[in-house]
């Protein structure tokens, strides 16, 4: 940052000018139990792991933890594994990986410094600081590292209250992440009691049957052109989506789009699949369902159900629940792959009344559209904070002090 471009009340210090190293060496005991802290990765905080005796950390250079320091993870800068140690860490041990800096007091917010280097700005910083160029596995340099240069409010205070703006927005995000996840458990026990008939929905009361799949829909395998590597089989052009796990796994209940699409020729090496049917992988990421949004053609690493006798959204969410019980099949060690004649021979429960099918996909197609709505809310915030950390962060926007 140019001189004419700093903020007023800011200044430029290099790292070394506001942390001091901390460094205490631990001298293991042989019978004596170490907790080890880790740092996760993009700035998501600190982990423990399991706790070990001196002889199991052998020759290990190991370091306590020092309450109130800053941490970075110097052989793995790429990952942005930068956290902050509190009160409670102490009496846990961190390895040399993770060198631990004290802020100097009069010119430094811990809290402050650690979201800056979780901002874009921060993680360019440490990327500069990386010897080697580019590349996943750079070690960044204790020395780099020091000499990195930070424009920073010369003002604490000023500080705190940055931090602490963004500790709020970090609440919130943390507190619709929770919503999410019972919102997700809340689905999981629903469809254990609705899918089976333990709980019926108000107003029904007949009869419930289990049946094979083979005897409530055709199921059939995909066809893939070989090799698959030849350019021939695909075309920008095309509307014919060719479907691949990593498309289904990124996507929600409807498939909406896929990455490569087929030629004519491909189309014929494959199977086609329509819009509105429902396709399940088979191989390495097996059990999951989902319906096609436009039409698609499969490989061999999917089924498709065709000539349904029951209701498709109902179908859908049973196949849902039985997601992963498919790794029965597998053998230990080994990946799980399914066949049409496994897929075929597992048993669906399902109400006889065809209203009754329909009632119960319908409210589960409620709760994905609430939980889609609360996602999409969880990432706007997440967004918002990132934009509002740019603006904190470099002065743009001033807080009052």
């Amino acid at each position: 940052m140019s001189k004419e471009k700093i903020p007023k009340g800011w200044g430029i210090l290099k790292v070394k000018d506001i942390f001091d190293r901390f460094r205490n060496p631990v001298e293991l005991i042989k019978d004596e139990k170490y907790t080890q802290i880790g740092i996760r990765s993009h700035g998501k905080g600190i982990f423990y792991k399991e706790a070990v005796t001196g002889e199991q950390l052998g020759n290990k250079s190991v370091f306590w933890v020092e309450p109130e320091c800053f941490i970075v993870n110097i052989v793995f800068a790429w990952e942005m594994a930068v956290a902050r140690t509190t009160k409670n860490d102490k009496g846990y041990i961190a390895s040399h990986r993770f060198p631990m800096y004290k802020p100097k007091k009069a010119i430094l917010d811990l809290d402050f410094i650690t979201y800056f280097f979780k901002s874009s700005r921060g993680k360019y910083l440490l990327n500069l600081a990386s010897p080697g160029g580019a590349g996943r596995n750079k070690t960044l340099g204790q020395k780099e590292f020091e000499e990195v240069e930070i424009c920073l409010p010369l003002n604490v205070a000023e500080q705190k209250k940055i931090a602490s703006i963004l500790y709020t927005w970090d609440k919130a995000i943390e507190l619709k992440e929770k919503l999410i996840e019972q919102k997700k458990e809340q689905k999981k026990g629903l469809m254990q009691k609705l899918l089976t008939g333990e709980v019926r929905l108000d107003g029904y009361s007949g009869e419930w049957k289990k049946e094979k799949i083979i005897n409530l829909s055709d199921v059939y395998r995909g066809a893939s052109p070989r090799p698959i590597t030849d350019e021939k089989w695909f075309d920008n052009n095309s509307k014919i989506g060719w479907v691949r796990i990593s498309d289904v796994t990124k996507s929600k209940k409807v498939l909406l789009n896929t990455e490569k699409t087929l030629s004519a020729e491909g189309i014929k090496k494959s199977r086609f699949v329509k819009k509105n049917n429902i396709i399940m992988s088979i191989c390495a990421t097996v059990g999951k369902p989902i319906i096609t949004g436009f039409d698609v053609c499969i490989h061999d690493g999917f089924v498709v159900f065709d000539k349904l006798k029951i209701n498709k959204d109902y179908f859908y969410y049973a196949l849902l629940r039985i997601e992963n019980s498919w790794s029965q099949y597998g053998q230990t060690g080994s990946q799980t792959n399914l066949n049409t004649n496994i897929v075929g021979n597992e048993n669906i429960m399902f109400p006889d009344n065809l209203d009754e099918q329909e009632a119960i996909g319908y409210f589960f197609k409620r709760i994905d559209e609430e939980l889609h709505l609360f996602e999409r809310e969880f990432e706007l915030i997440k967004q918002q904070k990132q934009a509002l950390m740019q603006q904190l962060l470099t002065g743009k926007i001033r807080v009052k002090v």
